[in-house]
């Protein structure tokens, strides 16, 4: 009976023995049918970031979840080996993967700390840890950790192990890998790291946050100092080097920040590499985008945006200082601001006695220093009205900067009225503000019916002491006198300590405020389509909206050259008569008459084409587009390729839909390009580190796509033609979607424009030249669009929010300033050549005013170029004077700024 129950008793334990065999044989196979696969180390994919170029090889952005470089086992110093190996795994190269004995020894020394102070496990299962991505603590995390160990050691060398091991970890401040933390830690070559600079590394591993030298330096230095224990210990380094290394003083890098540069047109190809390949491909696979962004006129054209919206703003007025600072606290504010001047200079930091102190940090004594230079000089001055200047020796003066761009937040010290000078104080320097640097601060108003340009005479007026203003720097050293008026020069000669006066020197600086308009700036080659410079705003930083891509605007009076050019294709001549003359026009709802104007609300009775185009009227317009029709200038712009929505009435000739600049600019590329459509590209490459393109064969099928629609358009436009051929349209095909002798005859007439009228602001850098100005109703939108042979460029400025940008803000005004700066560096770079005529043309003198032939020597001719045929006196031309219609349906729905309501 007993051995019966024995022998129940025996089975049944074997039983169970039997079936948790089976339930852990089960659960192993089930974890492991769940391993990533690690049979050779091809079978490593790590996450690595991908790069956006410029065309020159200038890095834009680096894009990834995981800052990471691989690199070869042998190209990892001995030094760094050690210091992991001390600080994690001594037995690496004795176990199998797991080390129970270093289990064990770990149990026993968290009991006896009563917390965790070591970790049992080895560097083949942190590898199978990383390579798990997953954080989770759990007993089944712990069996994946382990089985996956095994199998690395199955079928990986200890060296290939440690391969990966040092490319995959995770060492805080967001970098994977030795190579990443070595750069992002101390900007060093793996080669040129230290012993002590090895441990720092090697200690982050356990628990990158908590020994972060940016957020726990004492704790950093505490872990550092176990690890060059570790590495003694174990001989890995001798006691002479361990003594050097506790000491050596360790400059890490400040945390570098990372913002795009370009920042909206980088923007904007990540999202189109998003859009293509999916997220997950750019932050993971290491991928190389190449670009066709010209850096140095990306940063002429940042420069010139910058600088056009800033004198716009200061032509709105002034908006007060920022706040106003008693006397008590100026001290305070002083220091602070040095500190923060000295933070933004230091590209390094150290650790002394436990605490983060800058590379370059405020010396002690240094405030006291500049209050007994101060007391000193007003003594020897002896008058209260002058501000002591700059002392020599201040270590703060190497670290301000002479830029436009740099902005400094300044206290007024002291305003003077008879001299026009107001005394600021920079950081504990002292500068000045003539007279030229702040008359355009008047108080802020913009309004589209009134002018606000006059000038600031006395800076009490708008500036008192403890005011604190933005300023900008524009000499270091500046005497006092040459900024004054001649009554205080005077006034100065008479003074017993006028030497120490002229002694004296300050920061020149210009009163100042950030932007609030905004503007854009597109670029594009009309050969190629490069997209060569591309800004979406004032400051990505600030604002991310594109205004190049996003911001649909209407375009006003730019749009003028599209209209000509489709009049051009029906049979028009830049020698046409059109009669601008008061009409009125039937308004929207037929119960309204319209009665448009011109800018200067005058009329200037019969002109040819090419005036009414130069001057840019608009009543000649309206009757241009009546002529050619609604309809015809609808099908026009959709077969040149223009992506817009246009209304069904006259109001199109006067711009009243919304367009983007970079729409609007690719559109004009049609001209200098000889009639061909512009496709803007961007991305030239999309590559791997393998080398294999994601990108080309996607791109030439859309391409080859946007040709066959283009070619089909133009097939369409040849069936709906009237039954007398236009010879215009016979030889378009592909992405020739105008002609070519029109398209001269458009560079011709914009090139008027340039030389002649609304744009003759910029005719001062370029003899070959065209482009259109445009202004919308109540001046809220500006732009000039324009191009040379080699570059077709444009700009739009604005507020976000479609208020005025204040009277006589045209687009002559406000953008075309902007096109200038930058295109005198495109053209130096991209060359500068006359427009090619191509065959078929005919060139004549003409008589500007009344468009006929001109005799020789004929006061105001001019040479004009026509379409071999179709030039004044040809038989088959018809003599033209366009009036308005009598059409009572002809509606006006905007007035671009140049009509009246009666």
């Amino acid at each position: 009976m007993i051995k019966r129950k024995i022998l129940t008793a025996l089975f049944g334990l074997m039983s169970l023995c039997i079936i948790g065999v089976f339930i852990g044989v089960a659960v192993l196979m089930y974890f492991s049918l769940t391993l990533p696969k690690i049979t050779d180390l091809n079978d490593y994919r790590p996450s690595i970031p991908s790069k956006i170029l410029a065309a020159d090889g200038t890095v834009l952005a680096e894009i990834g979840r995981e800052k990471r470089k691989v690199v070869e086992l042998e190209d990892i110093p001995k030094i760094i080996i050690d210091a992991f190996l001390s600080a994690e795994d001594d037995s690496f190269f004795q176990h199998a993967g797991v080390d129970y004995l270093g289990i064990a020894r770990a149990m026993v020394a968290n009991l006896k700390a009563g917390r965790i102070v070591q970790g049992g496990s080895t560097i083949t299962q942190q590898v199978a840890k990383s390579l798990l991505l997953s954080n989770e603590r759990s007993i089944a995390r712990k069996i994946r950790d382990f089985l996956l160990a095994q199998k690395i050691e199955k079928y990986l060398t200890k060296e290939e192990i440690l391969f990966l091991y040092l490319n995959q970890v995770y060492l805080g401040g967001g970098f994977y890998g030795i190579h990443a933390a070595a750069d992002g830690y101390f900007k060093k070559e793996l080669h040129e790291i230290t012993v002590a600079e090895a441990a720092i590394i090697a200690g982050l591993l356990v628990a990158p946050g908590r020994y972060s030298p940016y957020r726990r330096p004492r704790a950093t230095v505490r872990r550092q100092h176990y690890v060059l224990r570790r590495m003694y210990e174990v001989g890995k380094i001798s006691e002479e080097e361990y003594r050097n290394a506790l000491n050596e003083e360790i400059k890490f890098r400040r945390r570098p920040s990372t913002p795009f540069k370009a920042g909206h047109f980088t923007d904007w190809v990540r999202q189109r590499v998003i859009e293509d390949l999916g997220e997950e491909v750019l932050l993971n696979d290491g991928l190389t985008i190449r670009t066709t962004l010209d850096w140095d006129l990306q940063q002429q054209a940042e420069e010139a945006v910058y600088k056009g919206l800033r004198d716009i703003d200061k032509r709105q007025g002034h908006k007060g200082p920022l706040v106003r600072l008693k006397e008590e606290v100026w001290k305070g504010f002083i220091q602070e601001r040095r500190v923060e001047i000295y933070s933004k200079a230091s590209r390094y930091f150290t650790i002394h006695e436990t605490e983060i102190k800058d590379e370059i940090s405020l010396g002690e004594g240094e405030m006291e220093s500049l209050e007994k230079h101060e007391k000193e000089v007003a003594a020897k001055l002896n008058n209260n009205r002058f501000v002591p200047g700059i002392k020599k020796d201040d270590p703060i003066m190497e670290h301000l900067k002479a830029d436009t761009r740099q902005h400094y937040e300044a206290i007024v010290t002291k305003v003077d009225d008879r001299a026009r000078i107001i005394y600021v104080n920079v950081a504990g320097i002292p500068g000045i503000i003539p007279h030229d640097n702040f008359k355009w601060a008047r108080k802020r108003s913009i309004s589209k019916d009134k002018r606000n340009f006059y000038e600031v005479t006395k800076p009490s007026t708008i500036l008192k002491r403890g005011d604190v203003v933005h300023v900008t720097i524009q000499k270091m050293s500046e005497p006092l006198l040459p900024n004054t008026t001649a009554s205080f020069q005077e006034y100065i000669k008479k003074r017993r300590t006028r030497r120490e006066i002229l002694r004296q020197r300050y920061l020149l600086c210009l009163l100042d405020q950030e932007p609030e308009v905004e503007g854009a700036l597109v670029a594009i080659s009309p050969s190629s389509g490069n997209v060569i410079a591309f800004v979406g705003g004032g400051d990505f930083s600030k604002s991310q909206f594109n205004r190049v891509v996003q911001s649909l605007r209407q375009p006003g009076s730019s749009f003028k050259p599209i209209l000509f050019a489709a009049a051009l294709e029906q049979g028009l001549g830049p020698s046409t008569i059109i009669i601008d003359s008061p009409e009125a026009l039937g308004g929207v709802d037929q119960t309204l008459s319209w009665k448009p104007r011109n800018y200067d609300g005058k009329f200037k009775g019969p002109m040819t084409l090419r005036n009414a185009l130069e001057i840019s009227r608009n009543i000649p317009t309206i009757k241009i587009a009546q002529e050619v029709g609604v309809e015809a200038i609808t099908h026009f712009v959709k077969r040149i390729g223009m992506n817009v929505d246009l209304a069904k009435d006259l109001s199109l000739s006067l711009g009243s839909f919304g367009v983007s600049l970079m729409e609007l600019t690719r559109t004009y590329g049609i001209f200098p390009s000889g009639g061909k459509k512009i496709r803007p590209i961007s991305i030239v490459s999309i590559t791997d580190d393998e080398g294999h393109d994601y990108f080309t064969g996607k791109e030439e099928e859309k391409m080859e796509e946007e040709s066959r629609e283009t070619t089909k358009e133009v097939s369409s436009s040849g069936e709906e033609m009237e039954e007398e051929e236009n010879q215009f349209l016979a030889g378009l095909r592909g992405d020739r979607v105008y002609d070519r002798r029109l398209a001269y005859i458009m560079t011709n007439l914009l090139r008027g424009v340039v030389l002649h009228g609304t744009g003759r602001g910029a005719r001062g850098i370029g003899s070959f030249l065209g482009g259109k100005t445009g202004t919308t109703n109540d001046y809220v939108d500006a732009w000039f669009i324009g191009f040379s042979s080699g570059l077709v460029t444009g700009v739009w400025t604005g507020f976000d929010h479609n208020q005025t940008l204040g009277m006589g803000e045209t687009g002559a005004r406000s953008a075309l300033p902007i096109w200038k700066a930058f295109m005198s560096g495109g053209m130096k770079k991209y060359g500068e050549r006359e427009f090619g005529q191509p065959p078929g043309i005919i060139n004549m003198a003409i008589n500007k005013e009344t468009g006929r032939p001109a005799a020789v020597g004929e006061e105001g001719s001019f040479m004009e170029a026509f379409v071999e045929g179709l030039e004044p006196g040809a038989e088959d031309i018809e003599e033209r004077n366009l009036e308005v219609a009598d059409d009572d349906g002809a509606d006006i729905l905007e007035d671009d700024d140049y009509f009246n309501r009666l």
